[in-house]
């Protein structure tokens, strides 16, 4: 067995050191965006309160949906519904009407009726996007920052194992009444232990759910560079032909979807329901049903059949399941968006993804202090770095607090400049985030402190503003039946307790420096 020399040691600490240094900002936010997105249909019920609904089990009738919808809906290309279910109890509706303009409503399954919902962008469509991109579009630079982060991650991981030789010894030591780097380096050690699997496969299903933007030439080589095909043949996509002009009653889409899911429950051997219903052309004679299962809620593949039928006559035109190769990758992309229904699962998904945060922001945290002695008053670049890590992991947890406040206190007319209410949800998020930073930079050591207290403060408010603003609160809501919102107010609780425990113990420190702490040995 080759032995591992200093010097490749000595890289692997370097690697180890400095993409942490230049990406844990990123790989910060990712995670912890990632980790609310976990709850992203909850969130949403919270920051919504109309699609606070108790979920029924009967049927939904799409052919009654699609009677009663608005004419500009029926003339569109495409028409899209999300079957409810117990985390999304709303009937998700959306298609693109003549303009060009996307309409995304919410449809209450008992009368199909459009909700009067509050605008906002919620988790699903605000933390959800952020984990993906960063929010930031131009020329998919955000998707490209992140897969960069997830590399980076994997390389710490890897390099993370070799500097460390005594793995074992370490996952047994935590040592927090120890000097303030001695206790920082113990929980980064510990945290980066007990998670370890879960850390591999967050970044390492996240690049494979990107392939087609990260390695594009690598999938349509085979299909001589043709990558609707490629796309059409790993996910089962239909062409759909134009519209030919000719009128054509649409056939009963409720009979349809019951002949799907009637194939896919024969190949599984198990009922298997769809939860996706999308109308092309509809009322035309080249009108396409399509029926997919892309979020199963009783297992981890996604997306696994797809049913589609000519809309004049019902006859079925296509019966997709994945091959092998696909059902591998989509289990692993199942196993990255967790939205199949195991709430314990999904529950250690949540601690998983909040002891990645602690992995990192005690990872960037050591490096402060292991230099604090020697660096905190003299270099630049130390105090950037300070204020960014302050910033990053205390700041953006802050700004997440005050997004939610903004939810719960901004009229339901409010805009500004052009900017819409979902819209100005976000800039507060923005202009939380940005203050921070510049708190950080002027305060620098008691910034910590001081943006923890107002992290507690900020759970807390958002808790008592969703029981004066609604008729929820978490007492109210468990015993009516809406679980997502109690347990939101819970976390939110347990997060300011937390919060304020962390604030208390950083103000009474008296020796923030304390005697340097070793490096890992080289």
């Amino acid at each position: 067995m080759a032995r591992i020399t200093p010097d490749f040691r000595h890289a692997m600490h370097w690697a180890h050191t400095w993409l942490g240094v230049v990406l844990g900002i990123v790989m910060f936010a990712v995670f912890w965006m990632g980790t609310l997105t976990i709850f992203a249909p909850e969130i949403d019920q919270w920051m919504i309160p109309e699609t606070r609904i108790v979920h029924d089990e009967r049927d939904v009738s799409y052919d009654h949906l699609l009677a009663q919808i608005p004419p500009e809906a029926r003339a569109s290309d495409y028409i899209n519904f999300v079957v409810p279910s117990e985390r999304h109890p709303a009937i998700g509706f959306f298609y693109q009407g003549a303009d060009d303009t996307f309409h995304d409503n919410a449809l209450d399954p008992a009368t199909g009726q459009p909700l009067e919902q509050t605008d906002s962008l919620a988790g699903s469509g605000f933390f959800y996007p952020f984990h993906l991109s960063l929010m930031i579009e131009w020329q998919n630079l955000g998707y490209w920052i992140v897969g960069l982060a997830a590399l980076a991650m994997l390389i710490l991981l890897v390099s993370g194992l070799f500097i460390h030789r005594k793995i074992i010894a370490e996952f047994f030591v935590f040592r927090p009444h120890r000097k303030a780097r001695r206790a920082t380096l113990d929980l980064h050690n510990l945290s980066s232990l007990i998670g370890l699997p879960f850390y591999f496969l967050m970044p390492f299903s996240g690049l494979l759910i990107f392939a087609f933007l990260y390695l594009p030439w690598g999938i349509s080589e085979a299909f001589d560079g043709d990558m609707d095909a490629a796309y059409a043949e790993m996910t089962g996509d239909y062409a759909v032909p134009a519209r030919s002009g000719r009128t054509a009653p649409l056939a009963s889409v409720d009979a349809m979807k019951r002949k799907a899911e009637a194939l896919w429950s024969a190949e599984e051997g198990v009922p298997v329901k769809t939860n996706l219903v999308r109308v092309l052309n509809h009322g035309d004679a080249n009108a396409v049903v399509y029926f997919r299962n892309t979020f199963p809620d009783d297992r981890v593949v996604l997306s696994e059949y797809v049913a589609v039928f000519d809309g004049p006559s019902g006859r079925l035109i296509r019966n997709f399941s994945l091959p092998p190769i696909g059902e591998a990758s989509a289990w692993i992309q199942g196993a990255h968006f967790m939205q199949f229904g195991h709430w314990p699962l999904r529950w250690l998904y949540f601690l998983g993804g909040l002891g990645g945060c602690v992995m990192i922001a005690t990872g960037m945290l050591f490096w402060l202090r292991s230099r604090e002695s020697r660096l905190a008053n003299a270099s630049l670049g130390y105090r950037v770095v300070e204020a960014l890590t302050i910033g990053g992991v205390s700041g953006i947890i802050l700004a997440t607090g005050a997004f939610l406040i903004a939810n719960r206190l901004l009229p339901a007319d409010a805009t500004m400049v052009g900017t819409g209410r979902a819209g100005l949800e976000i800039r507060v998020f923005w202009l939380v985030w940005l203050g921070t930073y510049l708190h950080a930079a002027i305060l620098r050591e008691r910034a910590w402190g001081q943006q923890c207290w107002a992290i507690a403060a900020a759970g807390v408010t958002a808790v008592m503003l969703n029981a004066a603003t609604t008729s929820n609160n978490f007492l109210t809501a468990s015993w009516s039946g809406h679980r997502a919102v109690a347990i939101m107010d819970i976390v939110l609780l347990a997060g300011a307790g937390l919060a304020a425990c962390t604030a208390m113990r950083l103000t009474a420190r008296t020796d923030p420096l304390g005697a340097p702490a070793a490096l890992p040995a080289e």
